[in-house]
């Protein structure tokens, strides 16, 4: 058995691109699952708690001079009796996981020329929801309170702590263009309570960096068009 190839190639998209800290300013406490490493390999945090589209996950790095088919065969022996162990591919990433309980732990693997990096990943999947209503109010907590044009798609909506402060980092694509993108945030975070502190249009107009403050918080917004689409990427922080 083994997840949804969906969702594995989300997982690793908002694995892989995470740049969270690590927790500090009192994230809920879980029960996490003992993920462990090979003998000499050297494994750090990414981050100890965050919510990555309301799904609550912890992430270690894994670095190691042995090749992937070693590191691989270390994690299949510690997986393969669990509950629902797979393994997938997703471009050039091995992934293997199992049902730990709540838990999904996934093992991301990639070769490289010195040996073997990847992350080591816990999230909450299997938490009981007790309705479709549930389901619902879970799914609207995406992206919710940020303002964005007709036609936008959440890509991802992640929180997480750092030293006093809560991080919350939304990401939004849509096909509006970077100035009417710009325009149409800069009304709608000014009728929110927000202030424009900072409207800088960068590379001919194919960039737009905005910063807005509202009392103690904090919303540090980029807009930008890549590969046809048009990105926009808000940083907020709120002290705890």
């Amino acid at each position: 058995m083994s997840l949804p190839a969906p969702f594995l190639r989300w997982m690793l998209a908002a694995v892989w691109l995470c740049l969270c800290g690590a927790a500090a300013a009192a994230p809920p406490q879980r029960d996490w699952p003992a993920i462990p490493s090979p003998a000499g390999a050297k494994t750090f945090w990414i981050a100890e708690y965050i919510e990555q589209n309301t799904i609550p996950m912890q992430i270690r790095g894994i670095e190691s001079t042995d090749s992937m088919e070693v590191v691989s065969r270390f994690y299949e022996k510690w997986l393969a009796d669990k509950s629902g162990y797979g393994v997938s591919k997703v471009g050039l990433t091995r992934v293997l996981g199992a049902r730990f309980g709540l838990y999904q732990v996934t093992v991301q693997l990639r070769a490289r020329p010195e040996g073997t990096v990847g992350r080591l990943v816990a999230a909450v999947i299997y938490d009981e929801v007790k309705s479709e209503q549930d389901m619902r109010e879970r799914a609207e907590r995406i992206g919710k309170g940020f303002p964005r044009p007709a036609g936008s798609q959440v890509v991802s909506d992640t929180l997480s702590f750092d030293e006093g402060q809560r991080n919350r980092t939304i990401v939004v694509t849509n096909n509006v263009s970077v100035e009417t993108n710009a325009l149409y945030l800069r009304e709608q975070m000014i009728r929110l309570g927000w202030t424009l502190v900072q409207d800088r249009t960068l590379e001919g107009g194919m960039r737009s960096a905005l910063v807005f403050r509202r009392n103690s918080e904090e919303m540090v917004v980029t807009i930008s068009r890549n590969d046809g689409a048009y990105f926009i990427v808000a940083s907020q922080t709120t002290p705890e």
